[in-house]
């Protein structure tokens, strides 16, 4: 039977390499950059740990030793810890790290993320998942902490495509096994420019690893290759090493001359858009295919902003006022912002993790701003995207136009008014309350719900409807507060997006309590919120926009009904203390 010293040529104290591993300073870290092919910008820079006490010993020589010691975890964990003592890289760059399933699901992990600037976890695929779940939920709590997930190594594990399709990484790393002599072989070639195209399908950006010649860069190039990383563009190093004037050379001739983009595919969908959401739903799929875009599209209603389509957000920010957050602010002022960096951006509304730009183009029919197509991105937008993206805006508004905007009565109508009479009979606060859930969760088909009253300054639940409203009524004021700031200048919250879709932070309590759908509404006095109603359902996602709109129709209905008959108890209990 073999030993991991005879195997790999380690130490025979197999505990003392452990130790020296362990022992303060004992790994260190080197970064190599994960490169924009398009115009050779370093978006990320992989974290790579060495051994101090051996330098000379491979990673997987010495993570190796440690599983045979049973500590793998424990150094794995070291490795992570190593990351954060070389601060936060240039540009708001990303730090990609490695971490094994094992790893991802454990909560010291989760620890060690919180203190890391913005990053991407690489799960790797060496080794077989038997259980799923565990992964998932152990990524999905990641995820809420705003950490973006990578699978490493596709092509050279175990079920590559199975273990992609499992996790929807936000970057499919292609291994250096496809890489390596692609520019040669055509069989490497179809393969690899399969990976890109399922990946611009699924809203995920490329990554080619161990890219070592010209040939190999501009043959991914030509494959429309999102990222790379490997020797030709720099070895790893200490902290943060450039990349090479060799491969800068290769490169900058391609971001030169961009591919030019074809408009008349897109126009002739829209032809066929029956709908403006239709149309804007069309222009949303195509932008998701571009590379690393979250695009979405609001048009006007009655005077806030609401979200037609999307992609790769789980939760839809609604009823967005003009003048909030970028996309509010693009449509009140009716002209195209470009932040480069949202997180220096004042303007900048809360919204998914790991969002580094955003664009948003004013939608205009007949000289009138009828709505805002924005995108969002995990890298810096490109060039030629911002050209595509206004191309795209300009067919959508023209197309607008031609369907006329304003939309047309949707037949969930005939529900609404018969629910409506139901909260008008309601004789008191408690029983228009019950009434309101009780109707919202008729039209939503979700399972559990909960009504919070801030009225007065006091947080307290107002009513329930279902089993699973206890998940709800159990929540945290300061997490319920956070719900409630999350809709203060909004319409509405609702899910429609995947399980592994990403989603605002303050969402994460109620995924994290099994909620795979969800709908927040504010309920209002005039202007001022008094009231949150929050709807969840453990087996539906989707929430349809006619199904929001006349849940906000009958929430409105509520508010000033509600605060008109707590008064009228006030009153009464005055009254009755007088007696």
């Amino acid at each position: 039977m073999t030993t991991p010293s005879d195997v790999l040529d380690l130490p025979a104290d197999v505990e003392d390499l452990v130790a020296s591993l362990l022992h303060p300073g004992g790994i260190r870290t080197v970064f190599q950059p994960v490169v924009r092919v398009a115009d050779g910008v370093i978006i990320g820079y992989e974290a790579l740990s060495r051994s101090t006490a051996m330098p000379s010993l491979s990673p997987a020589a010495w993570l190796e030793a440690a599983d045979a010691a049973g500590r793998r975890l424990d150094v794995e964990l070291a490795c992570m810890a190593a990351v954060a003592d070389a601060g936060d890289p240039p540009d708001r760059a990303l730090i990609f790290l490695n971490a094994s399933p094992d790893v991802a699901v454990d909560p010291r992990f989760a620890e060690l993320c919180r203190d890391l600037p913005r990053h991407v976890i690489e799960v790797t695929e060496h080794v077989a998942v038997e259980d799923y779940e565990p992964l998932l939920e152990g990524l999905r709590a990641l995820r809420a902490g705003g950490s973006l997930v990578a699978v490493d190594d596709v092509g050279a594990g175990y079920a590559s495509m199975s273990h992609v399709l499992q996790l929807s990484p936000s970057f499919i790393k292609i291994d250096r096994s496809l890489v390596s002599g692609l520019d040669g072989d055509p069989r490497r070639r179809a393969l690899v420019e399969a990976l890109q195209a399922f990946a611009a399908a699924s809203g995920a950006l490329t990554i080619a690893e161990g890219v070592e010649t010209e040939a190999e860069l501009r043959a991914l190039s030509a494959a429309g290759i999102d990222l790379v990383q490997g020797y030709l563009l720099a070895r790893p190093q200490a902290p943060w090493v450039e990349v090479s004037t060799q491969a800068r050379n290769v490169l900058l001739p391609e971001a030169a001359a961009p591919e030019a983009f074809e408009p008349e595919q897109l126009a002739t969908a829209l032809d066929g858009a029956r709908t403006p959401t239709e149309a804007c739903e069309l222009v949303s799929q195509y932008l998701s295919h571009q590379g690393g875009l979250l695009p979405s599209v609001y048009l006007e209603r009655g005077g806030v902003l609401r979200c037609q389509s999307r992609r790769g957000q789980w939760l839809v920010m609604d009823g967005l006022r003009p003048g909030a957050g970028i996309s509010g602010t693009a449509f009140a002022e009716g002209c195209e912002i470009l932040s480069t960096d949202v997180a220096s951006d004042p303007r900048y509304r809360l919204a998914v993790p790991g969002v580094s730009s955003e664009m948003a183009v004013p939608l205009t029919v007949a000289g009138r701003v009828v709505g805002v197509l924005n995108v969002d991105a995990l890298a810096p937008i490109l060039p030629q995207h911002v050209e595509v993206v206004r191309l795209c805006g300009a067919l959508l508004a023209a197309r607008l136009e031609e369907l006329d905007a304003s939309g047309s009565p949707s037949a969930i109508l005939h529900d609404l008014s018969r629910l409506m009479p139901t909260l008008a009979v309601a004789g008191s606060a408690q029983a228009l309350v019950d009434a309101t859930l009780a109707a919202v969760a008729e039209l939503t088909g979700f399972d559990a719900g909960c009504v919070w009253s801030f009225d007065g300054g006091d947080l307290e639940v107002a009513g329930t409807i279902g089993d699973g409203a206890a998940g709800l009524t159990g929540l945290p004021d300061v997490q319920v507060l956070a719900l409630r700031d999350l809709v203060a200048d909004l319409s509405s919250c609702y899910s429609g997006g995947t399980d592994l879709s990403l989603a605002v932070p303050p969402t994460h309590v109620l995924r994290e309590r099994g909620a795979r759908g969800v709908v927040l509404v504010p309920i209002r006095d005039g202007w001022d919120l008094t009231d949150m109603l929050v709807l969840t359902s453990g087996a539906r996602s989707f929430v349809a926009p006619d199904v929001v709109d006349a849940v906000e129709a009958l929430c409105l209905q509520a508010g000033s009904r509600l605060a008109s008959l707590r008064r009228v108890a006030e009153l009464e209990a005055l009254l009755a203390g007088r007696r």
